[in-house]
């Protein structure tokens, strides 16, 4: 993804410039007007659908995208975001608790958008289908991290809001770190397979090769347990105790769906204990790995959360 300022000059504006040089010699650009000048100039920036033009730098922008909005707090760029879903928010981002409530990661409130006249609204695929209806507001940016590629659409993506706001070097440091973390989990040799497990309403879904954390096998490097299933279902494929203990994983990485949107179900710790999971190599030798959900289901991506990942990742395997 790139970004590219175009500067649009008419011949209007280039006679009254010479005008101006002619009658004042220190009208010549300077450091401040051309600063000015930036801030004023279209910018253009890729998302999902391609390319939207943007009036300038945006200073009021509603997200319902949690990586963009951990991507701007990372960056110190917090102050510019005015609206988000604020009721499910994680405690890395509680410092936006504040903003005014604009709906939920999967319902907008239009009024309440409109509302706060923003410049720009960030969504991911959550909200794809609202995307027409956001766009009457404001130029709207669907920039969803394609979790197939999900290393290199999440820096990607990163780089992408950083540069909108003249922020790449301070971004190019945090993902260098973040690749740094991500070599280190290839280089590392895990005994016997993973396999990556979420629980919701009492039922166990996995995802191997190609899904939705397919970036673990695909990318990364890990031993799928299980391949083929259902790689396109954002809950993954449904399994059976039985199953589990059928391909006794090595290791297991545990999302708690419930816990992480706040509804109530058997925890996942709870669930996963029986004689069944209880036989597999991954629980007889303490590699079960509860992951931060927040991190892995709702954010999933960002400067900051994308570290952290990586980082619980890097922790569990070793």
């Amino acid at each position: 993804m790139r970004l590219r300022r175009i500067l649009a000059a008419t011949a209007v504006a280039a006679t009254a410039l010479a005008l101006t040089a002619c009658s004042n010699d220190a009208a010549i650009d300077t450091p401040a007007t051309g600063a000015a000048d930036a801030a004023k100039a279209d910018l253009t920036l890729t998302t999902v659908d391609g390319e939207i033009t943007l009036d300038g730098v945006p200073q009021r922008v509603v997200t319902f995208d949690y990586a963009s909005l951990d991507t701007l707090n990372t960056l110190g760029l917090g102050d510019v975001v005015v609206g988000a879903p604020t009721a499910m928010l994680p405690e890395s981002l509680q410092s936006f608790a504040e903003v005014t409530a604009v709906g939920t990661l999967t319902e907008p409130d239009f009024e309440a958008v409109a509302a706060l006249d923003p410049d720009l609204i960030l969504i991911s695929n959550r909200l794809a289908e609202q995307l027409p209806q956001l766009t009457e507001i404001a130029p709207t940016a669907n920039v969803a991290i394609d979790t197939k590629q999900w290393l290199t659409s999440s820096t990607e993506r990163a780089t992408d809001l950083a540069a909108l706001f003249g922020k790449q070097d301070a971004a190019t440091e945090f993902i260098d770190k973040i690749n740094a973390t991500a070599d280190e989990i290839r280089s590392l040799e895990v005994d016997g397979s993973t396999m990556f497990v979420m629980t919701s309403g009492g039922k166990v879904s996995t995802y191997g090769p190609g899904s939705r954390y397919g970036f673990l096998y695909d990318d990364l490097g890990l031993t799928p347990t299980v391949t083929g299933g259902d790689t396109s279902s954002r809950h993954g494929q449904e399994v059976s105790f039985e199953f589990i203990a059928e391909n006794n994983p090595g290791h297991m990485l545990v999302i708690d769906r419930d816990a992480t949107i706040g509804e109530s179900g058997q925890a996942a710790a709870a669930l996963l204990d029986n004689a069944l999971v209880g036989s597999t190599d991954a629980w007889k030798n303490d590699k079960v790995a509860y992951l931060n959900g927040a991190n892995w289901y709702l954010v999933g991506g960002g400067l900051t959360t994308s570290q952290s990942m990586l980082t619980e990742l890097l922790d569990s395997l070793k």
